[in-house]
């Protein structure tokens, strides 16, 4: 294919942030007979739910070029799209997926509604980081590319650097590819230090692939300082936290009682009977506690990760119980603090 010095069109302003439960509130609620939306969920969660169950048939789709794969020993790190099956190494080749499309840089394809039905966990291919891995590290399939869209993907991952545009994080543009065609992407990261938040985290994308059976496929990409394994899990957490706080919210969803909702500690009616209820914690998770311990406790006590981590490292937790207490830090839970 012809090399061409890619065109830059920006066809979408900064992605807004969703609205917090507070505005929801004050939006939706006044005087002494609040007036009840269909659904209290907002708009861009919706579309996300919507997403997730299109797509939900194509999970055990058997693997083939241009499909998107959850990654099997950690789906909430990312995915990947596959792009060809190297027969002497007996693995695939493919490239990093996250949901972050806001993180979108010149190398990154941002999924969008033509590669529909499409699980909103794929909504950035980031083009310049190829992985590698086996068949068994797959699983389940959260999308399919076009072979020309997985021809953008190739074409970014080349020629995506020789973008000149002005860096403008969280922007997403248009750029003309060979034959007519378009990608949407971001622009070039800034070379600023400080500046451009997509460097730390590609830098954090990097080391958390360092903790998983995958290896890179890109020869020239920065070797990173191995992490010792006892602080892998805080790194798997910190790069992991978007895609683990929209995977938890849509599966939440998927499990609520169909004429009721939650948000924040609110209650909300679908012009039904039924009402739920919520309280929301802020606590710090020990250094030392692993994924796995955080699942499983999360589980037992029915609790959720609705936020996080913030600048201190906290989350925010969701039980349906308001009379919740949690347990105190101590043997048998990953707690640190309560209410930090």
């Amino acid at each position: 294919m012809t090399a061409l010095t890619p065109s830059l069109a920006i066809v979408a302003a900064r992605l807004p942030s969703p609205p917090a439960s507070a505005e929801l509130l004050d939006a939706e609620v006044s005087g002494d007979t609040p007036d009840w939306r269909g659904i209290a969920v907002p708009e861009h969660l919706m579309e996300r739910f919507a997403r997730r169950s299109d797509a939900a048939p194509l999970a055990a789709r058997p693997i083939a070029g241009g499909q998107i794969h959850l990654l099997a020993r950690c789906p909430g790190f990312g995915a990947v799209l596959l792009d060809a099956w190297d027969s002497a190494r007996q693995r695939w080749r493919g490239w990093l997926v996250t949901p972050d499309a806001s993180y979108a840089d010149a190398c990154g394809l941002v999924v969008e509604q033509r590669d529909a039905p499409a699980d909103p966990r794929a909504g950035l291919v980031l083009c310049d980081m190829p992985v590698t891995l086996a068949v068994t590290d797959l699983g389940a399939c959260l999308g399919v590319f076009s072979q020309e869209r997985l021809q953008a993907a190739r074409w970014l991952e080349t020629q995506g650097r020789a973008n000149a545009a002005t860096a403008a994080p969280g922007v997403i543009a248009r750029v003309a590819l060979p034959g007519g065609d378009y990608a949407l992407t971001g622009t070039p990261l800034s070379s600023e230090l400080g500046k451009d938040g997509r460097v730390a985290y590609r830098q954090l994308l990097r080391q958390g692939l360092q903790q998983l059976p995958i290896a890179s496929a890109d020869a020239g990409a920065p070797q990173m300082t191995p992490i010792k394994p006892a602080n892998a899990s805080r790194w798997l957490k910190i790069v992991t936290a978007v895609a683990a706080s929209v995977m938890v919210v849509q599966s939440a969803w998927l499990f609520l009682p169909k004429e009721s909702a939650v948000v924040g500690n609110a209650e909300f009616r679908n012009g039904g009977s039924g009402v739920e209820t919520g309280v929301r914690t802020r606590v710090l998770f020990r250094a030392e506690a692993t994924e796995a311990e955080i699942r499983t406790w999360l589980q037992r006590e029915q609790l959720e990760i609705v936020a996080g981590p913030d600048t201190l490292g906290a989350f925010t937790l969701l039980s349906r119980d308001r009379q919740k207490v949690l347990p105190p830090p101590g043997p048998g839970n990953p707690l640190a603090v309560i209410n930090p």
